[in-house]
């Protein structure tokens, strides 16, 4: 199927032929959403630049206009993943005073997103690549602390700080530990075997809050 064809009458044209902005976008939405499906459904080597092209619906030059290789493109897609699941994160801004019950609310949150399949599959998928890519990991590790996790920790964290329900100190440090315990057992466990019981997994995050807060609360 040629380029010309896969495009013709699907999209509306601006001026001189050229798509207009919003079918751009369009089409850019579509070829990420195809590009993180197949790379999580077939990994790395198993999706191809052809492939996503032609279950998208884009010609290969549209792709390669906005992204050189595939390393780039599945760091897009990664990108978009991770931006459009702190949107759920970022609807904690109705934090509870108590900070107890403000930080376990955030920790289920945060739990819920680490602990979905397509988290867990992009986290299985990233380290195997990351050591072929590290541009990648230093891209994942660049969003993961500015927009990310971490940076909607930070922000959590500080909410109680100037509410005086924890001690201020070095947010980003506290952010990383706050992850780590609520995040790194659950998701390890994941990985190998499967998620725990929701009774487990909630008696584990309440620990994770109560020693992450032995430390930090204000005394």
């Amino acid at each position: 199927m040629s380029e010309s064809r896969l495009e013709s009458g699907e999209f509306k044209r601006g001026p001189g032929g050229r798509p207009t902005r919003e079918d751009a976008e369009r089409r850019h939405r579509d070829l990420i959403t195809t590009a993180t499906r197949l790379f999580l459904e077939k990994g790395w080597d198993g999706a191809s630049i052809d492939e996503i092209a032609r279950e998208s619906g884009v010609a290969k030059r549209f792709i390669y206009a906005r992204y050189p290789d595939k390393a780039a493109l599945f760091a897009g897609a990664l990108e978009r993943f991770i931006v459009e699941k702190i949107v759920v994160l970022q609807r904690s801004e109705n934090l509870p005073d108590d900070v107890g019950e403000g930080l376990y609310a955030f920790g289920r949150k945060l739990l819920e997103i680490a602990l979905s399949p397509e988290a867990l599959a992009f986290h299985r998928l990233f380290v195997a690549e990351a050591r072929v890519f590290p541009s990648l990991a230093k891209l994942f590790a660049e969003r993961h602390r500015e927009g990310g996790a971490l940076g909607q920790i930070v922000h959590v964290l500080s909410t109680y700080v100037e509410r005086g329900a924890l001690e201020p100190g070095d947010l980003e440090m506290r952010a990383e530990q706050f992850f780590i315990l609520v995040v790194g057992i659950p998701q390890r466990l994941a990985l190998l075997i499967g998620r725990e019981s929701a009774a487990d997994e909630d008696r584990r995050l309440r620990a994770a809050i109560a020693l992450f807060l032995e430390g930090c609360r204000r005394r």
